[in-house]
């Protein structure tokens, strides 16, 4: 199914059960490469899975019916439903909806909601063998929101994935506006996060007339509360610019976050590491006017008028029409030097009334966005999308290595703030010396820490092939050796899962080294430890 458009549309059951033949193909290609790493990898673990085999409890998963190209939803729903704090948070929208308005429960978010609920209650792990399901009824809500779920084309799972998280956010705040802090969900909002405190290039503490916006300086703890029923995949972001020729930071930026599209580089192989720091990298601006430089010389500008307006009176009779004419003037134009000191000593951004700034010739800043609150579910989406100069788009098949734990403290704003414009908004503490075990509890500790939960995998080009899903199911406590159950839950890192393969209605088990080995992921479900 296509990277940049949805497939879908509603078709027969007898129809159901049937991949179109690019989607078979597709999926033939990865079956095969599948197969020689689970054959080599397969033998290095299986003294372990055998040792393991008598704890094992039977675990059977469900399919779904492809419905006419919709592998891009069946992969998508099943790493969903692999997500209890996801799950969770989809039966806590629809218990709302019961508890709230009939107007709302009536809506087509809320339908769209309520048929999500009772697939993810369908595709929970059984103790027996069951047959594949059909998700018609969900298909049929979310075409009445968007007319691409019922079209023949084909789709993108990344862009249904937003489409449901928009959803249950915007029904859970209908349902109850109380619950949500506008401040926390306002886009592009300006606001202070209170865990962070601002220090200088050279480490020192700001001053109250050093070059930075005021609102970093305020506390604003109760800013960005979360409200109680939270959607899990929000996040926030934060985006700052800095001049390099005065070396002023703009208000640093926070917009919250349900996924974050990382740029696959064009190499022979990479890493998520490797995609999370193009995404947070410094960049290069040449076309943007700074706010400080812009005042610095619209007040050089005003002093020269000054002076000319005062050589000017001198010349005239004081009791003179123009004498008094060019006394009003001066009297505004001190007034409006008086009003640009002030601005550059406290707040560049601050609103100038009557001003006619002075814009000066653009020059050299930059740009940076980092992860500034993380949330429970990370979602990443490997943009594959490669743009052609003959307006064509191809796929990008780059292998992505994958490790089953992410670390993402070195993407992370930490507890100060650098505003130097070659300097990252926050740099990691030091981390030399410290085991794997260290690292992993200290990111633990400042919930930078993910556990890789489910992939989607696209195989084929850009515009045609398959979706299929790899979940994780955790081991129950009957599955675990009791002599490791108390390490586990100190390290929860240490947890193992059984993984499973989703293709549609097809299900089988999977070593871990086939999911991390597969290189094809578009999306990466993380889960925080």
């Amino acid at each position: 199914m296509s990277l940049s458009a949805f497939q879908g549309g509603p078709r027969s059951l007898v129809l159901a059960a049937t991949v179109s033949v690019a989607s078979l193909l597709a999926l033939a290609v990865m079956a095969a490469s599948m197969t020689g790493s689970s054959t080599r990898q397969g033998k290095r673990s299986a003294g372990k899975t055998k040792s393991r085999n008598k704890h094992k409890q039977k675990v059977f998963m469900r399919g779904l019916y492809n419905l006419g190209n919709t592998c891009f939803m069946n992969s998508t729903l099943q790493s969903l439903a692999s997500l209890e704090e996801f799950n969770t948070y989809a039966d806590n929208c629809v218990r709302l909806l019961a508890a709230g308005s009939p107007t709302n429960s009536h809506s087509t978010d809320a339908e769209i909601a309520v048929q999500l609920n009772r697939v993810l209650e369908q595709l929970r792990p059984q103790a027996s063998r069951v047959s594949a399901y059909s998700p018609r009824a969900l298909v049929n809500s979310l075409s009445k929101k968007g007319r691409w779920m019922s079209s023949r084309a084909e789709q993108d799972a990344q862009e249904l994935f937003q489409m449901v998280s928009s959803t249950l956010q915007a029904t859970m705040r209908d349902s109850d506006p109380s619950l949500f802090n506008s401040d926390f969900l306002a886009n592009n909002a300006p606001i202070e996060n209170s865990i962070i405190s601002t220090t200088s290039s050279s480490g020192s503490s700001h001053s109250a007339g050093s070059k930075q916006h005021p609102s970093r300086r305020r506390s604003s703890t109760a800013a960005c509360r979360m409200p109680p029923f939270a959607n899990p995949l929000l996040g926030m972001a934060a985006s700052r610019i800095a001049c390099v020729k005065c070396g002023y930071t703009a208000a640093i930026r926070h917009f919250t976050f349900d996924n974050l599209s990382l740029t696959v580089p064009r190499a022979r192989s990479t890493t998520v590491e490797e995609c999370l720091s193009m995404y947070t990298v410094i960049d290069q601006l040449d076309d943007f006017k700074c706010r400080y430089c812009t005042v610095v010389a619209t007040l050089a500008q005003t002093r020269t008028d000054i002076q000319k307006c005062q050589a000017e009176l001198a010349k005239l009779d004081a009791s003179s029409k123009r004498a008094v004419r060019q006394s009003a003037i001066l009297v505004a134009q001190t007034d409006q030097q008086h009003q640009l000191e002030q601005a550059l000593a406290s707040n560049p951004e601050a609103e100038l009334k009557g001003i006619k700034l002075v814009s000066p010739q653009p020059g050299a800043s930059t740009k940076q966005t980092m992860i500034a609150r993380t949330p429970k579910i990370l979602v990443l989406h490997l943009s594959r999308s490669i743009f052609l100069p003959t307006g064509d788009t191809v796929k990008n098949t780059v292998h992505v290595r994958l490790q089953p734990l992410l670390d993402i403290s070195p993407f992370s704003t930490t507890g100060h703030m650098n505003t130097g414009a070659s300097r990252p908004i926050s740099g990691p503490d030091a981390f030399s010396g410290m085991t794997n075990t260290d690292l992993y509890a200290r990111a633990q500790r400042n919930n930078c820490l993910y556990r890789l939960n489910a992939v989607v995998l696209h195989a084929g080009a850009h515009n045609s092939g398959h979706y299929v899903a790899y979940r994780r199911v955790p081991l129950s406590t009957t599955d675990d050796p009791s002599d490791e159950a108390s390490v586990k839950a100190e390290q929860p890192w240490t947890e193992e899962g059984r993984w499973f393969m989703l293709s549609d209605a097809e299900t089988s088990e999977v070593s871990i080294d086939t999911v991390l080995s597969a290189g094809t992921g578009y999306m990466l479900f993380y889960e925080r430890l």
